[in-house]
């Protein structure tokens, strides 16, 4: 019975404790937060950058505000593919429609848009080989 008894007491305290350091921790961050007014856009924008394809090198010299020059594949969760991009320049920017975000942009133009534009390119290209293929009718004719 004891014994049960000790166990319990070591086991509140390790949780206190455990709760102290959470407390801490959530103060920092919130501190953070007030210090650092992009600090959670950054939180954002790294797991964007990583979700699209960049390594956590790439992500890190990204969000660190230098540019980075890629070559390679990048996915876009929008339309659920990959588009391939040769030595292009990346960089983390201030979105120019509300400045208190993020963004990350591609040779000077948001990542967003780069990606409507390649979807549109592929879309165009299958539809102008598609197209040929109907002017006929039925089988053969």
């Amino acid at each position: 019975m004891e014994l049960q008894a000790k166990h319990r007491r070591k086991l509140s305290d390790k949780e206190a404790e455990q709760q102290k350091k959470v407390s801490f921790l959530k103060s920092i961050i919130q501190k953070a937060q007030k210090w650092f007014p992009l600090f959670q856009e950054l939180v954002y924008m790294e797991k964007f950058c990583l979700k699209v394809g960049f390594n956590e090198r790439q992500t890190a010299t990204l969000i660190s505000g230098k540019p980075l020059f890629y070559e390679g594949e990048l996915y876009s969760e929008e339309h659920k593919r990959k588009f391939t991009t040769e030595r292009a320049g990346f960089q983390v920017v201030k979105d120019p429609k509300d400045r208190s975000k993020l963004a990350l942009a591609i040779n000077g133009q948001l990542i967003d848009e780069w990606f409507k534009e390649q979807f549109n390119r592929l879309f165009s290209s299958i539809r102008r080989t598609v197209e040929p293929l109907r002017k006929g009718k039925g089988m053969g004719l």
